[in-house]
């Protein structure tokens, strides 16, 4: 039989009407509180980072390529989307799929305002997955084989500033040297709560923007590029940028919005703060917790040494005491933050402002290894700060003044 492990059920089974109960009571709530908040924080942090990737994706795709001189204006030089070097593209690992696709700006018309925007031209078999995930009304825009499809989708910051819906026709003007307008008609309404993005982009036939460009059929503003995985990201792109000639350039999603994912990147900063001040205040609410206890149980150390027991049988009494502690604290914890992130997660309970936060809800990731990383960090960090205490008071306590404070 562990004899500290019996002695100490036996302290805790008697303490009920001591001193040190309420504080024990606060301690437990110290260490769910902890647990509680780091769970959140992760699972926010991760939820963040998944949400707003997936949307830029969804936009822009992991690579994209384009000509080495283009710049941010929607007038870019045209390159030739059927050279040979695609094909070897395409065969490199973790390449899921390449999709061309073209940019103009333009001002759409309302019935009464009118609003400059960038039109994206795609073609039949770009993946519409990610819109049509998102489409509020509607349907992504049906191509016909034999002509350029007239059909245009927008979102829904769009449609109501404009008082637009679907099936209704949609006036465009081209500003460029003559002026050119377009009568589309619009198919879908989008909202995919990144509002950068939602505001600005409108999705079209790819082959309108070719003849307004007076392009050939091959040739488009540039190559989007799908990997199987964000982790590869770096790596693709530099084996993709050494097979491409000089004048083509590829670069990735985050070169391509340095802003919003060095904004991504606070995120961790933040998340490594939270840690160290959870673990100082778990550390220092347990250490007093077993302080306390210890002093209140004085005369029964001086007692089990008395009966022979070694300090170390003593420090482990206490520091089964302290465990449970911080058992009861983890099991309440952990049982509180995930009910809580599956509130979130189903009903979108707190929701943002996408205009500053890129989502119009706090989205929820959970992810286990990181929660049992969570636990565990407190456990081995918590038991480390309580064996000094507890080493300390078995070591330091004479039986003698014990027994006669009794």
């Amino acid at each position: 039989m562990n004899i500290g492990f019996f002695l100490s059920k036996k302290l805790i089974s008697h303490d009920s009407q001591r001193i040190s109960k309420p504080i024990v009571s606060v301690s437990v709530i110290s260490v769910a509180l902890g647990v509680i908040i780091l769970i959140l924080a992760f699972a926010i942090t991760t939820g963040f980072k998944s949400e707003i990737k997936e949307k830029m994706v969804g936009f822009g795709s992991h690579i994209e390529i384009s000509h080495f001189d283009n710049n941010q204006s929607y007038e870019n030089t045209p390159i030739d989307k059927s050279l040979d070097v695609y094909q070897q593209i395409a065969q490199l690992d973790h390449v899921v799929s390449m999709q061309p696709f073209s940019m103009k700006a333009g001002i759409i018309k309302g019935d009464e305002d009118i609003e400059g925007v960038v039109f994206k031209g795609v073609e039949k078999e770009y993946p519409s997955s990610f819109f049509e995930k998102h489409l509020l009304k509607g349907h992504f825009i049906l191509f016909d084989d034999s002509a350029a499809s007239n059909e245009v989708l927008i979102s829904e910051v769009l449609a109501n500033k404009l008082f637009l819906d679907t099936g209704k026709r949609l006036l465009t003007y081209f500003v460029q040297n003559p002026v050119r307008q377009r009568m589309f008609t619009i198919a879908g309404v989008y909202n995919t709560g990144l509002g950068k993005f939602d505001k600005n982009v409108v999705l079209c036939d790819i082959a309108h923007i070719q003849k307004l460009n007076d392009w050939q059929p091959n040739q488009v503003s540039g190559i989007e590029i799908l990997i199987d995985d964000f982790e590869n990201l770096e790596i693709v792109n530099q084996q993709i940028n050494d097979i491409l000639p000089p004048d083509l350039l590829a670069s990735t999603i985050v070169e391509r919005n340095r802003d919003i994912f060095d904004w991504i990147s606070l995120f961790n900063q933040n998340v490594y703060i939270l840690i160290i001040l959870i673990i100082i205040v778990t550390s220092v609410s347990l250490i007093s917790t077993q302080l306390t206890i210890s002093l209140e149980h004085i005369p029964t150390i001086g007692i089990l040494k008395t009966l022979g027991c070694t300090n170390t049988v003593i420090r482990n009494v206490f520091l089964y005491i302290s465990g449970k502690i911080l058992a009861t604290g983890l099991l309440l914890g952990n049982t509180i933050a995930l009910i809580l992130c599956f509130l979130q997660a189903k009903y979108h309970i707190i929701t943002l402002n996408p205009d500053n936060y890129y989502v119009s809800f706090v989205p929820i990731e959970v992810d286990f290894w990181q929660v049992l990383l969570i636990n565990l960090g407190v456990m081995v960090i918590s038991i480390g700060v309580l064996v000094i205490p507890s080493f300390f008071v078995a070591k330091n306590t004479k039986t003698i003044d014990a027994l006669q404070m009794d």
